[in-house]
């Protein structure tokens, strides 16, 4: 499950491998604007929740920014969004105040780094559930799709890519440095509140050592849009069936979510040890204070989250 949480928003080059193609994007930015990690980065209560209430339409329309629906194709996902988020609403915020709870309870206290990855595989297990959930509706939108749908993509693609280059590769290292930096310390100090002068510095040691590779990351990245459009492209013109699409579909998704080279595996793992441990590094400096405050603004998701859940 994606939940507004510093472990599970640790740094970007953890977000890039969810950022890749089509409708893994669908998929996780609806489920983001259906009340989790996307709504976490929002100002106010009542922001989260009235963007929340009109997650389809915002999702909507940030896949018709994507692909150009036809007005054939515009009934369906209007309706698959609201079916997914009255689904969302009733089996999956319950699930996230239970999950906020028990990092409540945790936020007192020191944690190992291994405390850390467990809090991120379970928000990246709730993701996949999220993913097989839809898997059915997200086939079968992918067969209506046309090549000129699919070019709109690449477009779409190219211009991410771009921007990402911009942030990521097409500057000096230390201005990469600093652009990371800045980031990591705004998500955790939406949590925490301000960082001390020993924590900022520990914060920037996290990101200096870390093995971010951009041309690595940006690799991966274009191995999984290729990977998409491939996908995508060889389950409409063969007309496969439902069954046999899904299976390229989730076969696709799967390689989305873990490389098949061993190498961008590995790479991946040590990112996120990395990140782990960086993570636990300073929640363990922070103060009694700091801790009441990720406490109190974890309490403030589990009720936003609450309220959402039981409404009609």
């Amino acid at each position: 499950m994606r939940v507004p949480l510093p472990a599970a928003m640790i740094t970007t080059s953890n977000a890039v491998m969810f950022k890749s193609s089509l409708i893994l994007r669908i998929i996780r930015h609806g489920c983001c604007l259906l009340g989790l990690s996307a709504l976490a980065l929002l100002s106010g209560c009542s922001t989260i929740q009235i963007a929340y209430n009109q997650a389809d339409e915002l999702a909507y329309w940030w896949l018709d920014g994507y692909v150009d629906l036809t007005d054939k194709q515009k009934p369906f996902v209007k309706d698959t969004l609201r079916h997914l988020h009255q689904w969302h609403r009733q089996s999956q915020l319950p699930e996230y105040v239970v999950f906020l709870q028990k990092l409540r309870a945790l936020a007192p206290y020191d944690i190992q780094a291994e405390q850390a990855c467990s809090v991120l595989q379970e928000v990246q297990s709730g993701f996949v559930g999220l993913v097989r959930h839809v898997e059915p509706e997200a086939t079968q939108l992918v067969t209506q799709l046309s090549a000129t749908q699919l070019n709109n993509v690449r477009k779409k693609y190219d211009k991410l890519n771009q921007e990402w280059r911009e942030n990521y590769m097409d500057v000096s290292e230390e201005k990469r440095l600093r652009y990371r930096n800045k980031q990591l310390l705004s998500r955790l100090e939406d949590f925490y509140g301000s960082l001390d002068t020993p924590q900022k510095e520990t914060v920037k040691q996290w990101i200096s050592k870390s093995s971010f590779h951009p041309a690595t990351s940006y690799e991966d990245r274009l191995r999984r849009q290729n990977d998409a459009l491939q996908t995508f492209h060889r389950i409409i013109q063969t007309g496969a069936s439902n069954a046999a699409s899904q299976a390229m579909l989730r076969g696709w998704m799967d390689r989305s979510l873990l490389p098949p080279d061993e190498t961008l595996q590995k790479y991946s793992q040590t990112l996120k040890q990395e990140n782990c441990e960086g993570f636990a590094k300073l929640h363990n400096s922070t103060s009694r204070a700091q801790r009441e405050r990720l406490a109190e603004n974890l309490r403030s998701y589990e009720t936003i989250f609450y309220n959402l859940s039981v409404k009609k």
